[in-house]
């Protein structure tokens, strides 16, 4: 049996998809657990002092502002933390952030980096990662280091002999943020005794 397949990232006048799809692909997100605590921590009795994600280069402010508002409203939805305040500042000295962090009885402070993000943009792929830093303010190193990334990946048309996909736009940087979040909500909540 014959199947001729034929395949296109751009509508090449041949082929036309019959109506456009609003929906994308699903992120999965891959994580690596650096530090852990040795025994099981209940998080969501502890008080955490956020500091605004930080990203370098110029799109800093704007990056940080956005991706620390979503990384705390999924946190804060998922119960991760028993409280998850926001500090205005991630321009502080760490000695004098953990400092302050334990004079307002905080237990721990979570602190958000991340690599340069790839937006994705008409057929090409994206790319998004991040590292998760809970410090305790007692001790002053990281109990638990997270990191997770993700892969924007758009679905070219597909046009077979029998079968047609239609294009699937790539998922947005907010939704790769999204998935690398939950599934370190999930680690965070359900860490092995």
């Amino acid at each position: 049996m014959f199947i001729l397949l034929l395949s296109g990232c751009a509508d090449n006048g041949y082929f036309v998809p019959e109506k456009p799809c609003n929906k994308t692909i699903k992120p999965h997100a891959h994580i690596n657990v650096y530090v852990m605590p040795k025994t099981h921590l209940d998080l969501s009795r502890k008080k955490v002092l956020m500091i605004p994600a930080f990203m370098a280069g110029n799109q800093e402010e704007i990056w940080g502002q956005s991706v620390t508002s979503l990384v705390r409203s999924i946190l804060l939805q998922e119960n991760v933390f028993g409280t998850l305040a926001l500090n205005p500042d991630n321009h502080l000295d760490m000695h004098d952030m953990l400092r302050i962090a334990r004079d307002r009885g905080y237990d721990y402070i979570l602190k958000i980096i991340l690599p340069g993000i790839i937006e994705p943009a008409g057929d090409s792929s994206g790319w998004v990662g991040m590292n998760f830093h809970i410090i305790s303010t007692r001790k002053g190193y990281s109990i638990w280091h997270i990191y997770g990334e993700t892969q924007l990946l758009p679905r070219p048309t597909f046009h077979g002999f029998f079968k047609k996909e239609d294009y699937v736009p790539a998922p947005t940087v907010g939704q790769g943020i999204e998935a690398i979040t939950r599934a370190t909500a999930d680690i965070l909540k359900n860490q092995a005794s």
